[in-house]
């Protein structure tokens, strides 16, 4: 492998079994690399934004597939507007090629100069790891920066590891409680308690969302019914509740998506929340819901991300604290934009954790 030539070029459907193969390298077993290549299949090809250009950028030495760098066509909503641009996520190298020096960090830059020549817009970037903070750094990307914010809905993890099993159990059970008594009485005079449906797919009422929420959001993609769709409803390996509120007259007026917890850390993620006009009581309104519904599924905490005043204030409100360190949001060839002073300031976006690839 560090003998041969690597050539860089895009994702082909023909790769998806060498794809598989490299995902065993980032300690998968065979029938995990297989789904995380079935929902890299399902990004990279079945994207309703395609541009028709690549999505996946792929270093390949000896036909095998040895890197790649994701590039996401994405239709972004900018002060009412739509605008094409892209978010860059899912940057791997095989081990091996790591070990050869610099060749790793090279071949990296040289797939980010790939996926920004098959860019027609900026790009964006979020949810990355250290390592590739400091090669977009190198790249003199815009940096912003926001905070991630963390609810804890039970003490199970820490009182398993602490506590004798033989009481444990009822310990978890006495602190699930005290937990949600406390929320209920934080809430008592707080909770909205408005007409909120649990739904199975978006439907084209959520085309008429998307239009009523793009003047007040932010920056963010045009989460229209074939985005929303495919984010959610249509990935692979993906298990969601789907959260609509709506008025006296049936019409939508804002929506959630919450994660199901995962299995090693019981985390649930609120994927998505907005509202039309920002509406404090209905943020809170469908907060409140996403709560429940994680609590529903034991989760022991809840993640989301707010870079706006309304939405990081209804979390507070709701015991969300923030935890850890800042998120990343990066920005990438800014000068193609003719929003440019918009989107280098991150009070102007209306990020979700469910935004780019998601941290899920």
């Amino acid at each position: 492998m560090a003998t041969s030539k690597i050539t860089v070029r895009e994702l082909l459907p023909s790769d998806m079994d060498s794809f598989a193969r490299l995902c065993e390298t980032r300690d998968m077993d065979s029938d995990t690399a297989v789904r995380r290549a079935a929902v890299v299949e399902h990004i990279a090809f079945r994207n309703p934004g395609a541009d028709g250009r690549p999505t996946y950028i792929v270093g390949v030495q000896d036909n095998r597939v040895i890197a790649h760098l994701g590039r996401m066509p994405t239709r972004f909503c900018i002060d009412g507007e739509i605008e094409t641009g892209s978010y860059f996520h899912d940057l791997y190298v095989h081990p091996e090629i790591r070990k050869l020096g610099g060749q790793g960090f090279f071949l990296s830059m040289k797939m980010y100069q790939a996926a920004e020549d098959a860019s027609p817009g900026f790009v964006a970037l979020i949810w990355t790891n250290e390592i590739n903070i400091a090669l977009q750094q190198a790249r003199k990307y815009d940096q912003l920066w926001t905070s991630r914010y963390t609810k804890i809905l039970s003490l199970d993890e820490k009182l398993g590891r602490i506590l004798p099993s033989q009481i444990s159990g009822p310990a978890k059970t006495i602190i699930r409680y005290l937990v949600s008594v406390t929320d209920y009485l934080k809430n008592l005079f707080d909770r909205h308690n408005g007409r909120v449906d649990r739904l199975d797919q978006f439907d084209d009422r959520f085309d008429i969302l998307a239009k009523d929420i793009a003047n007040s959001t932010g920056i963010a993609p045009n989460k229209d019914s074939a985005y929303l769709n495919w984010k959610y409803v249509t990935r692979p390996d993906l298990n969601v509740a789907i959260l609509a509120s709506r008025d006296d007259d049936s019409k939508l007026t804002g929506f959630a998506v919450v994660i199901e917890p995962d299995p090693i850390y019981h985390t649930s993620i609120i994927a998505e929340l907005a509202v039309v006009n920002n509406d404090t009581k209905i943020i809170k309104c469908l907060l409140d819901n996403a709560i429940d519904y994680a609590r529903s599924c034991r989760a022991n905490r809840i993640a989301a991300v707010a870079t706006q005043n309304e939405y990081s204030s209804a979390f507070r409100s709701r015991l969300f604290v923030p935890r850890g360190s800042p998120e990343p949001l990066f920005v990438a060839l800014a000068d193609r934009s003719s929003n440019t002073s918009l989107i280098t300031k991150i009070c102007n976006w209306h990020m979700s954790l469910g935004d780019s690839e998601g941290p899920f």
